[in-house]
């Protein structure tokens, strides 16, 4: 089944408008001011006393010591793979529904996909890190390819290697209508991370706590196209008939 770029473009920034969108969004926002504060804590407690309390200039911080802010830092992390698992739950729905909230979609086999989205997100990091390092070809070709992956996982409840599997098959024979999304959602985060970076100049808590609320609707937005094209994609194929949540 061909995707359809304007469908996937319009419908995705309905999916991230709905209801299911504003909840995602919060959750998402909380997940990166947890991490960035507490990750920004463990830099800012290794300064100098008068540094730190000049602001130094890192950015916004928790006011927790060191094991706390490493141990806060983790559980963001955590938090945010199961912030993923949710949204993509959440958005992988007919538009209909997307005012609903079933609970059964916040934890439905979540400890089993919690484990299978770990390692789906732990091997494409290094897998698309090291391609991009060799050659960028590689990275944007596996980024393309295994995109879907975290949503096999969510919505129809695979191990990391069937997800690997899926989203090759999702994606196989329109990859290069996949890859303007990708090189799109390049262009959007960049836009994004340029007016976090103006804001820093008038005060760079203020700076990076702004891009993170920027960051987070950009992101949600993101996976709203995404959805849509994996519900697109997936309406076509043979193994269309498992359950959504």
């Amino acid at each position: 089944m061909a995707l359809q770029l304007g469908r996937a473009i319009g419908r995705g920034a309905r999916r991230s408008l709905s209801i299911s969108g504003i909840v995602a969004l919060v959750l998402m926002i909380c997940y990166q001011v947890l991490f960035v504060g507490s990750f920004n804590a463990v830099i800012v407690n290794q300064l100098p006393s008068g540094v730190q309390s000049s602001g130094s200039g890192v950015g916004f911080a928790l006011p927790v010591p060191t094991e706390v802010a490493v141990g806060l830092a983790v559980v963001a992390l955590l938090l945010g793979i199961g912030v993923f698992l949710v949204t993509a739950r959440l958005f992988a729905r007919d538009l209909s529904t997307l005012s609903s909230l079933p609970g059964e979609l916040f934890t439905r086999r979540l400890g089993r996909a919690f484990l299978s989205a770990l390692v789906v997100s732990a091997v494409l990091g290094v897998a698309i890190t090291v391609g991009f390092a060799f050659l960028i070809v590689p990275g944007l070709f596996l980024a393309v390819s295994l995109q879907f992956a975290v949503f096999a996982v969510a919505v129809e409840d695979t191990g990391p290697i069937e997800a690997f599997r899926r989203s090759w098959e999702l994606a196989s024979g329109n990859r290069w209508r996949l890859l303007a999304l990708v090189v799109l959602f390049g262009a959007v985060s960049a836009v994004g991370g340029a007016v976090g970076s103006l804001l820093a100049f008038v005060s760079p808590s203020v700076g990076q706590l702004a891009s993170l609320v920027i960051n987070s609707a950009l992101t949600i937005l993101i996976y709203g196209i995404i959805a849509d094209s994996f519900v697109q994609l997936r309406g076509g194929s043979a193994s269309a008939t498992r359950s959504l949540a």
